[in-house]
């Protein structure tokens, strides 16, 4: 594994906070950028979610400030005010300061405080074995996608991700989650050199695409399976618009250019392949798993160590298999590759030859990395260390 990547104090207590809230049973995100129009507005610190039944959600904002001058009542009608903007169920501040006035002004706003005697004891706690946020970002932001996102590297493309997490938990949402997840599918499964850290992505975002279908799904959560397949069918195709909205668009369209039949337009939009998603959320049992997949799947993405997808429990790889049916990847191919481990060939290459003061030809040298699957489970970095030192001498 890489070296982990130095934290500042703050970024060390947000850890630990994280930490504390996924030991309470929430799907934590942290260091959430709220977007407006393309411009970074605020972050947020911490964002849980949590399923206290089949029809309530919990969505709650932590705003963490580890200073010796917290400005605590300034963060409460902040972090109030935030949870407002977000329409959230509650809101959280993390502050150093320890006045009982702070506990009282904050219950007056409906905000919870964790104090400066409770921070204390969670400092004393070391991190967990899991990769810190600044780690995952710094692996992150070596890739870059060329073509499909326009150059933007791979941080980029996870801060959008998340941030979808505080405004889209709908079907806009989770069109765009799904077309960022298939850009990753399709890394791990032919960029040899970039798969594990494109596989950490698959599991990352697959995560937030459980979240927000978690989301929707609650408020159908009672209707009849052929009521729910049509309202997921419709939102998969047709995004929070559905079909009635999509048709008022396009009847105005239709008027102005007289092109086309409405009719013929809107059965080009429909979608077969979104039938595989429709049937599979649509399922009673699969609604009740969503959310601790989620949860499974984030422990993956930030494992120090890289978890391949075989050793998945049975449940958990057939979602990967629906998703992996619905962009087109073969999956026994896709797991297949993760049979055989990536392994590191050294090689060495003749940079400069001349002619040293005896009258021999020198040579000077370098050793390269270039990266292989290894399909010979046997075989490992010694044997090929020492067969090239024999072709050197």
């Amino acid at each position: 594994m890489e070296d982990q990547k130095t934290i500042n104090k703050g970024e060390q207590m947000e850890e630990l906070l994280r930490t504390y809230f996924l030991n309470l049973g929430y799907y934590v995100v942290r260091g959430v950028k709220y977007r407006y129009e393309g411009l970074d507005v605020t972050d947020v610190d911490l964002y849980l979610y949590g399923r206290s039944s089949s029809l309530t959600r919990d969505r709650i904002n932590v705003d963490i400030k580890n200073k010796k001058s917290p400005q605590a009542f300034e963060r409460i009608l902040w972090a109030n005010g935030l949870k407002k903007l977000l329409g959230f169920n509650s809101c959280i501040v993390a502050t150093t300061d320890q006045k009982g006035l702070t506990h009282s002004f904050g219950q007056l706003h409906d905000t919870l405080v964790l104090d400066g005697a409770f921070l204390g004891k969670l400092r004393k706690q070391s991190l967990p074995e899991r990769l810190t946020e600044e780690d995952l970002l710094q692996k992150l932001s070596k890739y870059r996608s060329y073509k499909t996102y326009d150059n933007k590297d791979w941080k980029f493309l996870y801060e959008s991700s998340k941030s979808r997490l505080l405004t889209e938990l709908d079907f806009a949402g989770f069109n765009g989650t799904l077309l960022l997840l298939q850009y990753f599918l399709e890394k791990a499964s032919t960029d040899i050199q970039k798969r594990e850290d494109a596989t950490r992505m698959v599991y990352l975002v697959l995560s937030h695409l459980l979240i927000i279908i978690d989301f929707i799904v609650k408020d159908i959560a009672f209707l009849e399976i052929s009521d729910k397949e049509k309202k997921l069918s419709e939102g998969f195709n047709f995004g929070n618009l559905g079909s009635d909205g999509v048709d008022k668009i396009l009847s105005i369209a239709i008027q102005i250019s007289g092109n086309k039949s409405q009719s013929s337009i809107a059965k080009s939009l429909e979608n077969s392949d979104t039938d595989i998603l429709k049937e599979f959320f649509s399922k009673n049992e699969i609604a009740k798993k969503l959310y601790n997949w989620a949860k499974e799947l984030e422990i993956a993405g930030y494992n120090p160590n890289f978890i391949n997808p075989n050793s998945f429990e049975p449940t958990l790889k057939g979602l990967l298999s629906v998703i992996l049916d619905y962009s087109k990847i073969e999956r026994r191919k896709f797991f297949e590759a993760y049979n055989h481990p990536i392994v590191v060939v050294p090689t060495i290459e003749v940079l400069k030859t001349g002619i040293d003061k005896e009258g021999s030809i020198s040579k000077k040298t370098i050793i390269t990395k270039k990266i292989i699957p290894n399909k010979d489970k046997t075989s490992g970095t010694s044997d090929i260390f020492s067969d090239i030192k024999d072709k050197d001498n």
